[in-house]
């Protein structure tokens, strides 16, 4: 599985669990015009506990290696949970969104972009006027 289809796979995921997100690190820093090349994707996730079972039992093993008692922690701590592709070693890193205003802030600033034909909300590199 590439990492276009492993980032497609996630978003559709995250968008049929009705979980808001947003794709930072490399894959927003090249689409806004800072190519950097990294294996993993990094993506904030605006996750409630009740849907922690649920993103977990999305990628199932083999294929996947996503423990559900770490997304778990993960959520409690507002801390980071992996999720890796067992076929291609990619990596996905659902950093869960914190109380922080700055956080709030820069995730209410998301958008939408398209790449390759799936949409997504990135993460915003502009400060608000």
């Amino acid at each position: 599985m590439s990492q276009q289809e492993l980032l497609n796979t996630v978003v559709r995921a995250l968008e049929q669990l009705d979980v808001e997100y947003m794709v930072s690190g490399s894959i927003a820093s090249s689409l806004q015009g800072e190519p950097r090349s990294t294996h993993d994707i990094d993506i904030v996730v605006d996750l409630p506990r009740s849907k922690a079972h649920a993103l977990a039992a999305a990628f199932p093993p083999p294929v996947y290696y996503f423990d559900e008692e770490a997304v778990a922690e993960a959520v409690a701590a507002k801390g980071m949970a992996n999720l890796i592709n067992t076929d291609s070693g990619d990596k996905v890193d659902f950093w869960i969104l914190t109380e922080d205003p700055f956080d709030r802030s820069r995730f209410a600033r998301r958008y939408y972009e398209e790449v390759l034909g799936t949409r997504f909300a990135v993460s915003s590199p502009k400060l608000p006027s």
